[in-house]
């Protein structure tokens, strides 16, 4: 999020949840019996929370989570639902065995290290990832694309054999690393900080600067991230980058069918570097309680309470980001991502904006696409040497999945999301209009077709040239209207689109609840490390697929095998869950000798429909922290019911009213 002076947080405050969660209510209850029946199961609506547990779980989370988490239903007109008809001629139709839903960059490598080799065409010719220049040229090479292409191969070349000299001092990479860092004492800081001198420390990249009260250790971790970024951002959003032109002027006169990067380069009159201006600045402070004092002070005339639900923002009058240390650095990219939007466009201004000044972004009807991309930026992730943003595994579309396949909120017309900024951040149901920004985004960089991607990305560019007027911009193939169904349509994966685009790297977040995803299809897919929510409910998959797929669970906070085919075996799944709070095995085969195994930390239990007996309760009233517990349709008897009301007055038993 942009923060200016009117910064408004993205997180929905109580009554704002109290009144969407009632708005779900009404909808469902409106719905045929049978599809109510189905979406009791999957909802609770107590408390402002939406799904089960919701709100709990992503008050803990990154901000992405939380504005996703309190998502609303709009009454728009162009609206679809999970159960409307999907087929549309107007759509654009997903092959999902053939699609490729991802772009994939390169990293800066250090001189002695062995990257992985890159994936060759399937047999049908298909390139078994997108690279940004392949998005660029497939259907309309032109010079500019040649440009584009030619940066990308640069990259490859440093990628296939980092220890060439000619190509290091190029991208200005030191001898024996991939980042040169530098850091010193902190004199002097902006005065919005009120910083005493030798209070923080100043740490250098190439291409950033970053002004810390964090430890060393974290510091450092947040430099490497920085400006990796910088170097994926380049080349995604080449046509955009200030550098382009130093790109131009290097390759000129570039054969690239009979010279290699490296002859080329040493063929030039003297060593070739692109240079950079003046370095992008960060504050990183030492905790989220630090992060929250110092934005109450640094913006005592803006809402700095709204800012306290943030993890990380962007100021563009200070142009200043701020962070604080986390795991999960998905904020880092989004605010850094329109950090270097706003600063390392062709077009930006190297001066400091002046009071009141408002940047073309912020009056522009489409500032949907100004935080949809920087949505978008959030999946950036890195395996090996390569590094991804975008595919179905988005942080952003998992939720979105849930409550677009599952809960049926509708997809958001254009018209919806369009407006400036100051009209958008004074929406009621700002979480929403985020979630669906990001989901427009997402399926017009990897769903929709390179022509599609190709008009976005030219419409970036529009937004951040600011002497460019809306009268001298051509409206973008973005702005007609995509039917609703085709954006529906590409949250649901299927096991060709698994095999085609399996996940890198780590993930936090999966939902593959109301896909069309089978034991074949989850196969295709390596273990997943770092869950912390998991949804794989009514998945034709058994014990054996789970514990395959979920590599760990120290971190899993909700894990949901609805109406899987598990069993008793899933239960060592369960060892080392000691932050599992949510678990779901509500129609599954599990009985008495599985509930012993229930993680201590477990506050929410869903065991509808399973075979558990009276001799369950006293196990499960020993659970110390569980609130609230259905247990309907079991063998449990009203003395066992009984039993239970006694043992933990204070928990909630089947708060679902589940018709026999």
């Amino acid at each position: 999020m942009i923060m200016n002076k009117t910064f408004r947080s993205a997180a929905c405050n109580d009554v704002d949840a109290k009144k969407q969660t009632a708005a779900i209510a009404a909808a469902n209850t409106q719905r045929p019996a049978s599809v109510q029946r189905f979406f009791m199961l999957k909802k609770w609506l107590g408390g402002g929370e939406v799904g089960k547990g919701f709100a709990n779980t992503f008050a803990r989370a990154p901000l992405y989570l939380i504005v996703l988490a309190f998502l609303s239903i709009s009454q728009a007109p162009a609206i679809v639902r999970a159960d409307e008809d999907l087929q549309s001629p107007s759509s654009p139709k997903r092959d999902s065995g053939d699609s490729i839903d991802r772009v994939t960059a390169f990293i800066p490598l250090p001189a002695a290290a062995d990257p992985i080799a890159l994936s060759k065409p399937d047999s049908a010719g298909t390139p078994l990832f997108l690279t940004p220049d392949v998005a660029a040229r497939s259907d309309s090479p032109n010079a500019a694309d040649e440009i584009w292409s030619a940066y990308i191969d640069l990259w490859k070349a440093h990628h296939a054999d980092p220890s060439q000299a000619e190509l290091r001092t190029l991208f200005g990479l030191p001898t024996g690393a991939d980042v040169l860092i530098t850091q010193r004492r902190g004199r002097v800081a902006p005065s919005e900080l009120q910083w005493r001198p030798g209070s923080f420390r100043v740490w250098q990249t190439d291409h950033f600067e970053i002004l810390s009260q964090a430890d060393d250790v974290e510091s450092r971790r947040v430099a490497e991230s920085l400006e990796r970024e910088y170097w994926v951002w380049t080349q995604v959003f080449f046509p955009i980058w200030a550098g382009r032109d130093q790109v131009a002027l290097v390759t000129n006169d570039w054969n690239r069918q009979s010279t290699t990067a490296d002859a080329h380069l040493k063929s030039l009159s003297s060593p070739a570097r692109i240079k950079h201006g003046q370095r992008h600045r960060v504050v990183l402070l030492s905790d989220a309680e630090s992060y929250r004092a110092t934005v109450a002070l640094a913006f005592q005339n803006t809402d700095s309470n709204a800012v306290a639900a943030s993890t990380g923002f962007y100021s563009d009058t200070l142009r200043l980001s701020f962070f604080f240390p986390q795991q999960d650095l998905s904020s880092l990219h989004h605010e850094v991502c329109h950090q270097l939007f706003t600063e390392a466009s062709a077009n930006a201004s190297r001066r400091r904006p002046t009071r009141g000044q408002l940047f073309a972004t912020a009056t522009t009807k489409d500032f949907w696409l100004v935080e949809g991309i920087a949505g978008y930026f959030e999946s950036l992730r890195y395996e090996q040497s390569l590094a991804y943003v975008g595919g179905w595994e988005s942080p952003r579309l998992q939720l979105a999945r849930y409550q677009a396949l599952i809960g049926g909120v509708p997809i958001a017309s254009l018209g919806n999301l369009q407006g400036i900024r100051d009209d958008i951040q004074s929406k009621p149901d700002l979480a929403r209009w985020y979630s669906q920004a990001s989901l427009r985004t997402h399926f017009l960089m990897d769903s929709a077709g390179p022509s599609v991607r190709r008009s976005l990305i030219k419409q970036l560019a529009d937004l951040y040239s600011p002497s460019k007027k809306a009268a001298e911009v051509d409206p973008p193939a973005t702005a007609a209207e995509i039917n609703p169904a085709g954006i529906l349509r590409s949250l649901r994966v299927d096991d060709a689109h698994i095999s085609q685009n399996p996940v890198k790297g780590d993930l936090s977040t999966l939902c593959l609840a109301g896909c069309e995803v089978t034991r074949e299809g989850l196969s295709k897919q390596k273990p997943i490390s770092g869950l912390t929510w998991c949804d794989l409910s009514r998945l034709p998959i058994t014990d054996v697929d789970v514990r395959r797929l979920v590599a760990d669970t120290n971190r899993m906070d909700q894990l949901s095998l609805e109406a899987t085919g598990v069993s008793n075996e899933i239960v060592p799944l369960f060892r080392g869950a000691t932050q599992l709070r949510e678990l779901d095995l509500s129609y599954t085969a599990i009985d008495d000798t599985a509930v012993q195994s229930i993680p201590s930390s477990v506050e929410t239990l869903w065991l509808t429909g399973t075979n558990l007996t009276d001799q369950a309760i006293d196990t499960l009233a020993a659970l110390p922290r569980l609130q609230t517990i259905d247990i309907q349709r079991t063998k449990i008897t009203e003395q066992g019911l009984q039993r239970f009301r006694q043992a933990k007055p204070n928990c909630q038993l089947n708060p679902l009213n589940i018709p026999e």
